[in-house]
């Protein structure tokens, strides 16, 4: 190799060592002011004082998330947290499952939407171990060491269905058929048919009807369509009156009286509210729904938690005001609405 080759490939060398040396400079430098702004952006950042969890089997549902943007904004007006587990996630988690998630993030509190099960039993007492107060909502532990329960008077939704059942006596028999869900752990809806049974029962006019109940499967919203549109548009005769006892039965009623052309032949009367419900009721396609004001229960799951924080013991039971709407009180009912949003 010859004296200019040589030189060549030292000038070449050397302009490949500055380049990296200023290459790494350059991000030495980036990296540092990057870092200084780190505390900046962790400033910027919203806090809270407490981080509570909301837990329920269906994210889907109207009643559900209602309840929790009434909880979320009053557990943020003691700048704390509420968070929906399991919401916008790719992972489908059953109840257990984020209870499970809740205790092991040692969360504030827990409100969770319960049941009788021996599982759930286990999982609100290791949370009570583990200092975490839980808040049963809608349905109830009463096996457990929950701290309170927010929910409704599940007999008086019952005597409420009977009530408006009673209403439209005639002199024949009529059969009153009530949609169950076929889940045994769901004893509400064995409170609520007794609700049913006995305002009838009690009338004068208990002869004129005949009170059945459908089990509807429910492992899926499409499950729950099919049973119920195969009931609809089945080769028998419909009951005088079919009553919904959710949300989910009363939409997918609802959807099968309009596509199968049932509307009339039955009076159906559902559970809750939506755009969907309201909008039926105004076309006469339903008969009525009983609703629980969510408002009120949202209030109610902070209320429970903070007195319980504060004071070691909270009442045990919190319950919300239960509304009837039918098609004659449906326009002051949508105004007094509009007027509490304003």
């Amino acid at each position: 190799m010859n004296e200019k080759n040589r030189k060549s490939i030292i000038i070449s060398i050397g302009i490949f060592l500055a380049v990296l040396a200023a290459a790494t400079l350059f991000g030495v430098l980036y990296f540092r002011l990057q870092f200084h702004k780190l505390p900046v952006l962790y400033q910027e950042t919203e806090s809270f004082d407490h981080h509570y969890a909301f837990i329920c089997g269906d994210m889907q549902d109207h009643f559900h998330n209602a309840v929790y943007e009434a909880a979320k904004d009053a557990f943020a007006q003691d700048n704390d947290y509420l968070e929906f587990m399991g919401r916008n996630l790719n992972t489908n988690y059953s109840r257990y499952d984020l209870m499970k998630i809740a205790i092991d993030a040692k969360l504030d509190g827990i409100i969770v939407e319960s049941n009788e099960s021996d599982e759930m039993t286990k999982l609100i007492d290791r949370a009570d171990e583990a200092g975490i107060p839980v808040i049963t909502l809608g349905v109830d532990n009463t096996s457990s060491r929950r701290k309170s329960y927010v929910g409704y008077g599940y007999y008086e939704v019952g005597q409420n269905y009977g009530k408006e059942i009673l209403k439209q006596v005639r002199d024949e028999t009529q059969t009153v058929l009530i949609l169950m869900s076929v889940d045994a752990e769901n004893l509400s809806q064995n409170i609520i048919f007794q609700g049913i049974k006995d305002t009838i029962d009690k009338s004068e006019s208990s002869k004129y009807f005949k009170l059945r109940t459908m089990a509807v499967e429910e492992t899926s919203t499409f499950s729950a369509e099919e049973t119920i549109s195969g009931l609809i548009m089945g080769n028998e005769e419909l009951p005088e009156f079919m009553i919904c006892l959710n949300e989910l039965y009363t939409t997918c009623a609802l959807q099968a009286l309009v596509d199968y052309s049932q509307v009339g032949e039955t009076n159906v009367y559902g559970f809750y509210t939506n755009n969907t419900i309201l909008q039926a009721i105004e076309k006469n396609i339903l008969s009525g729904t009983v609703t629980v004001d969510t408002k009120q229960m949202g209030r109610y799951c902070m209320e429970a938690m903070k007195e319980y924080e504060t004071a070691g013991f909270v009442n045990e039971y919190m319950p919300a005001d239960i509304t009837v709407i039918t098609g004659e009180n449906i326009d002051e009912y949508l105004d007094r609405e509009v007027r509490y949003e304003e």
